[in-house]
């Protein structure tokens, strides 16, 4: 892990936006176990999708494009443009939209995944998967 600033460029991934069909989702983490030893962080893109997951980290999101919907518990929070989302762990929750939308995240620990067991996540291309260690 290095002590200086990285850019990641969403023009770098843009073009997976466009060629998303409907029922479809795309993660790309930017920032994961392997740059910082805290958080991570990512962009995800979905198009008229209902995803289902079980939250064991901490996490916050920020709607750049679209309407996204997080539904907990039965409630639906819905997200446009500029929009902030904080979601505590432990939650059932489904990441939602009823058509084209980008959410950037951030979570913490960095290593949710690690510690929850998990090696498959909708949408994550498997070399976006940390490797086993």
């Amino acid at each position: 892990m290095g002590n200086k600033p990285q850019l990641y460029k969403f023009t770098d991934i843009e073009n997976r936006l466009h060629t998303l069909e409907p029922g479809q989702t795309y993660i790309k983490p930017f920032v994961t176990s392997e740059v910082s030893d805290t958080m991570c962080g990512g962009l995800n893109f979905l198009n008229q999708v209902s995803v289902p997951w079980d939250l064991t980290c901490d996490e916050i999101i920020y709607c750049m494009e679209g309407t996204f919907r997080l539904t907990c518990d039965g409630e639906s929070y819905i997200c446009n443009p500029g929009d902030v989302l904080y979601i505590p762990k432990d939650n059932h929750i489904a990441y939602e939209c009823d058509e084209k939308c980008v959410i950037f995240y951030a979570a913490y620990p960095h290593d949710w995944k690690q510690r929850a067991g998990i090696t498959f996540v909708p949408g994550i291309d498997p070399e976006d998967m940390p490797k086993a260690s």
